[in-house]
């Protein structure tokens, strides 16, 4: 996918994460052909408490005009020591933001048109 990013702290390149990173982008950029690129960080900073090491992950996903920014960093959820089901829950909170965004530039563009004086 032309336009993704992607970068490792904390933890080791694997090419089995990067490769699910490739997978969730392709799936978004193929539902919303808009997107400009995709900037994935994936962490596994060192956490001080009993829980484990939970992973972290952000996204910006470019947009014309715009920057979608998305952080899961649940410290409270220790189904993210899988440091794929958080990959994939930041992908799937990306897919709602975008969708909305692109739902309510459709209805702008929508209204526009309906709006626009016949000749």
């Amino acid at each position: 996918m032309k336009g993704l990013e992607i970068s490792f702290r904390d933890i080791g390149h694997s090419d089995a994460i990067e490769q699910h990173i490739r997978e969730k982008a392709g799936k978004l950029t193929s539902t919303f052909d808009d997107i400009i690129g995709i900037r994935a960080v994936v962490a596994m900073p060192h956490n001080h408490s009993s829980k484990g090491k939970l992973a972290h992950v952000s996204l910006e996903v470019g947009l014309p005009g715009q920057t979608v920014a998305i952080t899961r960093d649940h410290h409270d959820n220790p189904e993210h020591e899988d440091m794929y089901l958080a990959v994939s829950d930041a992908f799937d909170k990306a897919q709602r933001k975008v969708k909305k965004i692109h739902d309510k530039r459709s209805d702008k563009n929508r209204r526009v048109t309906t709006m626009a004086p016949a000749e």
